[in-house]
Order: C-alpha cells, then sequence, then structure tokens
C-alpha cells in the first residue's frame, strides 16, 4: 500500500513538474508583432511577396530563442494605411511596422513612432552614413530620425532606343541637360506618315514637378510652413515644363502611345525597369522595340535629380518591447541578407550604399537584363546619391493636389509665369497656414 502510495505521490509530482515547465516556458516566450503590406508597394509583379520578411523572421528568431514573430497577412497597399490607423486608435498597432510614404507625416505628428536619434547613436553596429541620403531623410521629420528606409525607388527617364536609332540620334549621356532633352523632343515630334497628324513625340509623362527636382528646386519646404514655387529656380523648371508642352499643344499622346513605341522619353520608377525588362515581361509589355533607362535631364540650376520614393520601417512609440524591436527593425533594414533579397525577391532597390553598389548585387542585377541593356544598373547608385526626399507633412498631399490644379492654370498663360506663380505661391501659404 505504502508502495502504491510512493508511486501515485511520485507521479503527481512528475506531472506537476512537467506542467510547471511548460507553463513556465510558455510564459518566458515573447511575441513581437509586425505590420506588412501584401504585394509590392511599387504596384510590379511578384512571386512569393513575403519572401524577404520571413526569411528575416527566420533568422531573427535563430538569433533570439523564445522569441515568436508573427504578422497579419494579406493586407493589401489600398488597405494597409485604414488598417495601422485602426489597429493604433484601438492600441493595438504591431511593434515594428512598415510605413507608407503618404502615412509617415501623419504618424509622426500624432506621436505614433518611436524615436531612433538615441538607439542609433548607441548603436556601434548601425551608422547613419550606411544609408543613401534622401532614403534616411525620408524617415525624419522636424530634426528627428522616426523610421529607417526599409526599401526605395528611384524616378529615372525610360529610352526608346529604337526610335532614337531611326532618327539617327544617339541615346543621350547622363548628364545631359534639358537643353538636349528639348532638341531632342523637338526633332522627333512630327508627322512620320503624311496624314497631316503627328504620330510620334518627344516625350510623355513629364512634368513640371519632375523638373523642379531637376533644377535643385522645390514645391515646399520640409516642413510644410512655406511654398518655394516663386522661387527663381522653380520658375525656371515650370517655364521649362510649359515650353515642353507646348511641343504636343493639341496632340493626342496617352501612355499607350508609349508602349506602341512611338514616344521617345517617359519618366518611370526603377521598379518598372526591372518589373519590364526581363523575359517574359518584356516580351509581354515592349516587344516592338528597345528600350533602357538613364538618368532625368538636370536644369541649369541643377543636375538630374529625381524624386525618391521610400517604403520605411518603424518602431511603435507604445511597444512594450522596445528593445527587441529595435532588434528586428535593424534586422529589416541594416541586414544585408535582408537588404539583398529586394534584388531577388522585389523590384525595389535598398538604400544601403554597400548593398546596392556590391558586386554581387550588380551580378543580380545583369543576369535580369538582356542584351546591351545596361544603362540602368550602371546609374543607380548614382541616381540614389542625387536622389531628393519627397516632402512629408501631414497636410502634404492635399496641399499637392491643389498645387497641381493651380500651377497647371497659371502654365496657360504664355506671357506672365512668373507673376501667375507668385499667386499660386500666396494661395499654397495661405492653405499651409490654415
Amino acid at each position: 500500500m505504502k508502495q502504491r502510495m510512493k508511486r501515485l505521490l511520485g507521479g503527481v509530482v512528475m506531472a506537476a513538474v512537467v506542467l510547471a515547465v511548460t507553463v513556465f516556458g510558455a510564459a518566458q516566450e515573447t511575441v513581437l508583432t509586425v505590420g506588412v503590406v501584401a504585394g509590392s508597394y511599387w504596384d510590379a509583379p511578384t512571386g512569393n511577396c513575403y519572401a524577404v520578411i520571413d526569411a528575416a523572421i527566420a533568422r531573427f528568431e535563430q538569433a533570439h530563442p523564445n522569441v515568436r514573430v508573427e504578422y497579419t497577412s494579406g493586407i493589401l497597399k489600398r488597405d494597409y494605411s485604414e488598417w495601422l490607423t485602426g489597429q493604433y486608435l484601438l492600441g493595438r498597432e504591431p511593434d515594428v511596422f512598415m510605413v507608407l510614404p503618404e502615412d509617415f507625416g501623419m504618424l509622426a505628428e500624432q506621436g505614433a513612432l518611436q524615436p531612433l536619434d538615441n538607439l542609433l547613436a548607441s548603436d556601434p553596429a548601425v551608422s547613419t552614413e550606411d544609408f543613401y541620403t534622401a532614403a534616411l531623410q525620408s524617415g525624419a521629420a522636424g530634426g528627428v530620425q522616426y523610421a529607417l528606409p526599409y526599401e526605395c525607388v528611384p524616378t529615372l527617364m525610360f529610352v526608346n532606343k529604337t526610335l532614337l536609332e531611326a532618327e539617327n540620334i544617339p541615346v543621350p549621356d547622363n548628364d545631359w541637360t534639358w537643353d538636349d532633352f528639348y532638341e531632342i523632343c523637338a526633332q522627333v515630334t512630327r508627322d512620320t506618315d503624311g496624314d497631316g497628324t503627328i504620330d510620334q513625340f518627344g516625350s510623355y509623362g513629364y512634368t513640371w514637378r519632375d523638373a523642379l527636382a531637376a533644377n535643385g528646386a522645390a514645391l515646399f519646404d520640409e516642413n510644410g510652413s512655406s511654398c518655394l514655387i516663386a522661387q527663381p529656380a522653380s520658375v525656371e523648371a515650370v517655364r521649362f515644363a510649359q515650353r515642353l508642352e507646348e511641343l504636343y499643344a493639341d496632340c493626342d499622346i496617352t501612355a499607350r502611345s508609349f508602349d506602341e513605341g512611338h514616344v521617345a522619353f517617359r519618366p518611370f520608377l526603377f521598379s518598372d525597369y526591372r518589373t519590364y525588362q526581363p523575359y517574359p515581361w518584356r516580351i509581354k509589355r515592349y516587344s516592338d522595340f528597345e528600350w533602357d533607362c538613364i538618368q532625368m535631364p538636370g536644369g541649369p540650376s541643377g543636375t538630374g535629380r529625381s524624386e525618391l520614393s521610400t517604403v520605411l520601417a518603424a518602431i511603435s512609440s507604445r511597444s512594450s518591447e522596445q528593445a527587441l524591436a529595435w532588434e528586428f527593425l535593424k534586422e529589416l533594414t541594416c541586414s544585408d541578407e535582408t537588404q539583398s533579397m529586394l534584388y531577388t525577391d522585389s523590384h525595389s532597390v535598398s538604400a544601403l550604399r554597400r548593398v546596392t553598389q556590391s558586386p554581387q548585387t550588380q551580378q543580380i542585377l545583369r543576369q535580369d537584363t538582356p542584351g546591351e541593356s545596361r544603362l540602368g544598373l550602371e546609374i543607380l547608385s548614382d541616381a540614389m546619391e542625387q536622389a531628393v526626399a519627397a516632402p512629408h507633412f501631414r497636410a502634404y498631399d492635399q496641399a499637392l493636389l491643389l498645387a497641381e490644379s493651380l500651377v497647371s492654370t497659371a502654365m496657360e498663360d504664355d506671357h506672365n509665369l512668373s507673376l501667375q506663380l507668385q499667386r499660386v505661391q500666396r494661395e499654397l501659404e495661405e492653405y499651409l497656414q490654415n
């Protein structure tokens, strides 16, 4: 009887130990939540859109036992901003989350993002010098770094090489100017079949905003307190765009015109270059002509700069796992392994200079690029170095819509553009101050 009681008691003790170990072990597991977008922010076709994040999580969990990283899948770009805002209002936002360019200003102003300056200053493994300047600036506001660049894309100029060759015009060098751009556009814009209608054009989609960046000008200051459209460099840029538009007065130019090979130049995101240069997408999109990309033409007061579009990664200011969140943020934005995967599993560009300029990255890109199409790869790092960060104050999107309307109206005045832009500047500054 005593032996039976001993065995029973031993079994109870053993079960209690197993239960305690199980409960204790489960209690020690930390869950880190992450907010990610399904698919490509750049609207480029992708295979496994979670390949990069899944690989980053696997490396992180291996290096951090008893930590589990979770994310909600299936949140499309068009729904992500609303989802993230809803989670924040409920107090359930992820510890680490992607920040879309259009949301950064609002999130920073609301205090939703953890400032990173102290973490950056105290962590010897990370240096702000590792990043391209414009990409890093995309995550800063009011002199505070709130987010780090996860992936970005510059704007480059697509060139219809076949059309230029037929006109005996060489593809411009990467240091070309507005004068070069306009001269080629004027030369190729003509009626090719003699029916009295212009059917070949110099450019499509080049706007006064492209000209602003290329001339070292800006529409607004960084904080959104002033409009700069009436500054001399800005007026110069809008005037050039106005002059270019006059070449195509009364012409019906569409995106399809470029797709069918009837346009020499069109600004595009580099993600489009990555998408449509390799086989088979190249055949599906542009099969009737050879094309490549070069830097944007430079204005007299600037260089061939373009605006950089950047998806950021940030830490919630209310996260209870700040230390772990910082380590995972570094895995996403500062890890060579994660950032290198942007070139194999996405169509974006790494903001890390050492990754984008590495021989391995260049080899990856060259494998995707057929024939003699090399210009886009050779200029990528230069385009990233020269790029400018888009403003991201809270009212930017609405102010930009108003500016688009006002500047378009001002460009209709052939003789008083400078005066018209002064009026535009006054109206926009009134809007910004309200």
